[in-house]
């Protein structure tokens, strides 16, 4: 009975000492909070102290010396001893306080601290130089790393490292952080504010890859305000692979007023032949970018580095997709065409006919959208007896006295100030098919941030390929002897002449052909020895040619047989030399011709001499001439080793 009552008692005193202990910590709570609202810093730091010496668990009391050393640190030097001990003072306290109230309060409080300590470094750098950018962003960054680590969902600790990370320059890493801060915020003004930072983002990525494109068209040849280039990653994908077909001869010849000679796909970087008012052979071996609209998106410009301006192709973007725009096939011809640069930097194609040296027809293309298409067309025609102009300028309809109006009136070429080169200087600067390539795979990797298709320049054509395109230019060449002389060409054959699995080309003519070394001959044989195709010529006087073997090692080459009467001449060709020789049967003479001059040699030396070739088949006489040139089935076969 007695235990109990003792129980009772205790019980009473512990409640009356409990209440007694409750009201002087409130009281001295109480005190601090005054203290701290009067500014008396140091005396609640001391106050909250003294709590704590009583009962160390008080996460209130850490709290609110947390927030004295806070004010003292407001109040300190900026960037001094003080104010660092300051910090770290108010930062242990708020940690304990975490420890022991697990309450979002407490925790959130912890968090904008260390924003707070992030947002003061950054200050440093700023402030008179007082701490390096460096070090600075790298202190901040701890403190926000801390924060986000205390608090995953913190949105404004993500907004605290994007905007980091952006003043470091790291804006994958920033918009990478971005995304995930969007996704944890939950207050409608850090949301605003996250979505300012990531338009700033976008902006800064746009504004960079702009800038990386831009040092790619610095050495592009471009007409045009390279400032003002809108080319899309897709539209620099499509002329890169425009470019890789022609390349590869993927592209038949443009055929507008000429035409190719031959129905079959051309390489671009090569000479092709081409047949007009008159013959020669073009190329699309140069390129050029150039804005000749004027509105930012470039067309791709390719030119012939064989002959004058009026072999080329003009490509724009419409409808997403590369177009031909426009061309011209008449150097040397009828008509001509020729791209003339306005005062406003824009370009027109001024394209006219002419006939016994006089222009009697036109018409003006203007570059738009893409395409080209008729502003003016003009004729000429007999009114009265007089010669008028009659103009269709833009679908509006007028007649001019001859001498009053001229196919250049409102697109001839003026002086204008502009920041970029003029269209004539741009040209100059034209580069090669594949350089262009590889620029416009650069400039859509740059504005694409990499995601663009690669487009890489094709190699380099092979051995074959450029004996193949040799042959085909000395064909063109040799087709066309009889436009100039009487020589024709009468039969061409691709034979394997030494044995080491390439052809060379034997070609034979009606007529005396002059060859390179200035002799005349009936035939030549064109080998490719060291990247050049070499010519040996035959001799001259023959009824016919032979295709003839060596015994000795199986070389092969031509034998030119002249007969007259009871003389018979013997002509062996090979590549790696020759030598002639004739036997009269009528007068038992027999001749050997070395270094030019007939040596005479004994009968049993000459049977020794023929004995050593072996003629393999007919291949020409000059008395029966086929029509059957076999000209087709060797430029074919020419063009199936290019493929």
């Amino acid at each position: 009975m007695r235990k109990q009552i003792y129980r009772v008692l205790w019980a009473v005193c512990l409640c009356v000492l409990l209440s007694a202990c409750g009201d002087s910590y409130r009281r001295q709570l109480e005190e601090a909070h005054l203290q701290m609202e009067r500014g008396q810093y140091d005396a609640a730091v001391s106050t909250y102290s003294a709590i704590l010496g009583k009962n160390a668990r008080r996460a209130s009391a850490y709290t609110g010396r947390g927030n004295a050393y806070a004010a003292l640190a407001d109040n300190a030097r900026p960037y001094s001893t003080e104010q660092n001990s300051y910090h770290r003072a108010a930062l242990l306290d708020y940690k304990k306080a975490c420890e022991l109230d697990t309450s979002p309060e407490a925790k959130r409080t912890l968090v904008n601290y260390y924003l707070r300590l992030g947002d003061e470094a950054l200050s440093a750098a700023r402030d008179d130089g007082a701490m390096t950018d460096a070090y600075s962003h790298e202190i901040a960054n701890s403190y926000y790393q801390a924060a986000l680590d205390l608090d995953p969902s913190s949105g404004a600790a993500y907004g605290r490292m994007v905007s980091l990370l952006l003043a470091e320059d790291k804006p994958d890493e920033a918009s990478q952080l971005l995304q995930r801060a969007l996704v944890v915020a939950r207050e409608a003004a850090l949301v605003r504010e996250l979505e300012t930072l990531r338009d700033q983002l976008d902006e800064s990525a746009e504004q960079a890859r702009r800038a990386d494109a831009l040092e790619v068209l610095v050495n592009t040849p471009y007409y045009g305000d390279r400032e003002n280039c809108r080319m899309s990653a897709a539209q620099a994908v499509a002329y890169a692979k425009l470019l890789s077909d022609g390349i590869r001869g993927k592209f038949y010849g443009f055929s507008g007023y000429g035409k190719p000679l031959y129905e079959k796909p051309v390489f671009w970087d090569e000479p092709y032949a081409v047949l007009g008012y008159g013959s020669y052979e073009t190329d699309r071996g140069r390129a050029i970018l150039a804005d000749l609209a004027g509105d930012g998106v470039p067309y791709l410009c390719l030119f012939s580095t064989l002959v004058g301006g009026d072999s080329f192709e003009i490509y724009g973007w419409a409808e997403g997709e590369a177009k031909l725009a426009a061309g011209e096939e008449a150097w040397g011809g009828q008509q001509s065409g020729t791209l003339t640069e306005l005062s406003d930097g824009t370009v027109a194609l001024v394209e006219t006919s002419t006939s016994a040296n006089r222009t009697h027809s036109g018409q003006t293309f203007r570059f738009r959208e893409g395409g080209a298409s008729v502003t003016e067309s003009w004729y000429e025609a007999r009114e009265n007896g007089a010669t008028v102009v009659r103009v269709t300028s833009d679908g509006v309809q007028a007649t001019y006295p001859r001498g009053q109006w001229e196919p250049t009136a409102g697109v001839s070429p003026e002086y204008r100030e502009a920041p970029y080169a003029s269209l004539a200087d741009t040209l100059y600067e034209a580069c090669p098919l594949r350089d262009m390539v590889s620029y416009l795979d650069a400039w859509a990797a740059a504005v694409s941030d990499g995601a663009a298709e690669r487009v890489p320049a094709p190699p380099e054509h092979s051995e074959r390929h450029r004996m193949a395109t040799a042959i085909l230019h000395k064909l063109f060449v040799l087709d066309h002897l009889s436009m100039d002389t009487d020589t024709r060409l009468c039969y061409v054959r691709l034979l394997d002449l030494n044995g080491d699995g390439t052809d060379e080309l034997f070609a034979a003519f009606s007529g005396a052909y002059r060859a390179e070394n200035g002799a005349e001959c009936q035939f030549a044989l064109y080998e490719w020895r060291d990247g050049v195709l070499a010519e040996s010529p035959g001799g001259t006087g023959f009824d016919e040619l032979r295709l003839a073997r060596r015994r000795a090692d199986n070389a092969r080459g031509v034998v030119g047989v002249e007969t007259r009467g009871m003389l018979t001449r013997y002509a062996y060709t090979f590549l790696n030399g020759g030598e002639e020789f004739q036997a009269d049967s009528t007068k038992n003479q027999y001749e050997i011709l070395k270094n030019g001059q007939p040596a005479a040699i004994a009968e049993s030396e000459y049977a020794v001499l023929k004995g050593q070739y072996e003629t393999l088949e007919r291949l020409v006489d000059f008395q029966l001439l086929s029509e059957d040139r076999n000209y087709e089935r060797v430029v074919t076969s020419l063009y199936n080793m290019r493929s």
